[in-house]
Formats: C-alpha cells, structure tokens, sequence
C-alpha cells in the first residue's frame, strides 16, 4: 500500500513538472510570435516617390514646409487641419533604419497632441483613401511626402519663399561672391558661415538630385552645392528656422529653390547738404561681405 502511494504521489509530481516546463518553454515563443505579428506604429515602405513613413495601416505620413522643426508648434490648423489631418501616436514603435530618438511629440495650440519627426510634424492626407496613396506631394508647393533618407528639405517662409534646409530644418544659404563650382568664402568668412556637407543628396521629390554636387574646397574641406552654388550654415543661426542670414552685408541670402541669388541694387549716389556739423564716426566694416 505504501508503495502504491508513493508511486502515485511519484506520478503527480512528475505531471506537474512537465506541465510546468512546458508553459515556461512556450511562454516566450508565444510573446514573440505576439510581437511579430504587431505592426510598428511608424515604418517605411517602398512608393512611387521611393522609400516614405508611414503608419501602422500603411498610410502615407507629409511634413509642411511652413512648419518650423522642433518649435513645438503647427502652422497648419482650422481648415488646414481638416485636409491634413495630424498624425499622433502615444507610443512609437519602429525598426531598424528608424530610430526611436527621431521621433517626439508636442501639443499643440487646439488642445491635441501630433507626433513629430526629427522636429517636423507629421499629418496625413485627406485625399489618400488607401495605403500606399501618395496624392498629397507637392500640393500647393509645400506639402511632402517624408522620406527618411532625406539629407535636404525644404522649408517655405513668407517673403523668402522656398528654400533649402538641411534635415533637422537648420536654414541653407548661398554666398553672391561665389561662381560656379568654386566658393570665395575662407579663413575668417568660413568660421561665420560653415560649409555644408550632406555626403549622400537625398531630396524632395520635386527636387532634382543631378543639381546637387559636391566641390573639394582648397581647405580639403567637401562642401555640397545646388545648381553650381556652394551650400553654407550661418553661424548666429541656432535653432531650426532662422534665418538671420538672409541679406547679411547684400551678399548673403537664403539658398532659394530655383538656385538664383538676388542682386543688390547700386547705391546712386546723391548730395546732402549738412545743416549742422556732428563728429564724425567710425564706420563699422565686416570686410569681405561676411
């Protein structure tokens, strides 16, 4: 009798063993079958107009050249809102080539929050009706698609227009005493007004990538050009979306889309009969136009 016991109590031992094992063996695999089959909340998948972000569902996500990366605010509400509609997600997931660092979030002035990428913020557009729709490129000249490879964006600001940034926003600019191929800017000019590199050129769409070039500068150091003109930061710039350099000395000026460089008007000359005599001042000089 005793052995009959034990054997039976030998038995359910035994059975509560394996049971045991057997749910710690396949809880891990059941956790990551689960997450396999959940979809990142942002991802990147192949289109017409190349790699782009998109949602979960597959739904193309834009930036607004109007918005000023990582203000913390969206120059699209009302009416705009209702077109472009903002994206948002409480918890960003993602795979490798994204990074969860580039992405963040910020509420906006109705109340709702919107995510954003590298500083841009991120809408959808009312006129895809289905995963994969990209219509809302180029609408109006300053709606894009996100492409995540992008090393030049374009940003668009009242009377200047559109013009050229690097991907966190950072302003663009072009040096009229350039030519072609060569930049005049060095020495002192160059600590002011620092090169711009982007290594690979990836743009907007509606940009074409065969104007951008890369140019050995005489100090060894590589600068990217658009349209034949040497790219440049400005030093007292220091936030996405400045522009202090624009029209610095009339030489200096945001590097626009069309690659163009506004001219300065000559000074004509005139008389002034002084009525009274003040000590004379000290002109202040930049020299060189930086």
């Amino acid at each position: 009798m005793n052995a009959r016991r034990m054997f039976m109590v030998l038995l359910v031992l035994t059975t509560v063993f394996l049971i045991t094992g057997c749910t710690q063996s396949t809880a891990p695999v059941k956790a990551a079958q689960q997450a396999a089959l959940t979809p990142n909340t942002v991802g990147v998948a192949t289109s017409p107009l190349g790699n782009i972000l998109v949602d979960a569902q597959g739904k193309t996500l834009y930036y607004f050249a109007s918005d000023i990366p990582a203000s913390g605010a969206s120059a699209c509400s009302g009416s705009c809102s209702g077109i472009w509609p903002v994206f948002y997600s409480d918890k960003i997931t993602v795979s490798p080539p994204l990074m969860v660092s580039d992405f963040s979030s910020f509420v906006r002035a109705d109340g709702s929050n919107q995510t954003a990428y590298r500083g841009w913020p991120l809408y959808y557009y009312q006129g895809d009706t289905k995963p994969g729709d990209v219509s809302g490129e180029d609408v109006k000249k300053v709606w894009f698609v996100v492409r995540p490879d992008e090393t030049v964006m374009i940003a668009q600001r009242g009377m200047l227009g559109l013009f050229l940034t690097d991907r966190m926003g950072n302003t663009l600019y072009y040096f009229a005493k350039d030519t072609p191929g060569t930049s005049a800017c060095t020495g002192a000019c160059l600590a002011k007004w620092p090169a711009f590199s982007a290594g690979s050129i990836s743009t907007p769409p509606v940009l074409d990538p065969e104007n951008f070039s890369s140019l050995a500068r005489s100090d060894g150091i590589n600068q990217t050009a658009f349209m034949g003109r040497p790219l440049y930061y400005f030093a007292n710039d220091t936030k996405p979306g400045d522009t202090n350099g624009e029209g610095f000395n009339n030489v200096w000026h945001v590097a626009n889309i069309t690659g163009t460089v506004a001219i300065a008007p000559t000074p004509v000359p005139t008389t002034v009969i002084p009525t009274s005599v003040t000590p004379a001042q000290s002109p202040i000089s930049y020299g060189g136009g930086y």
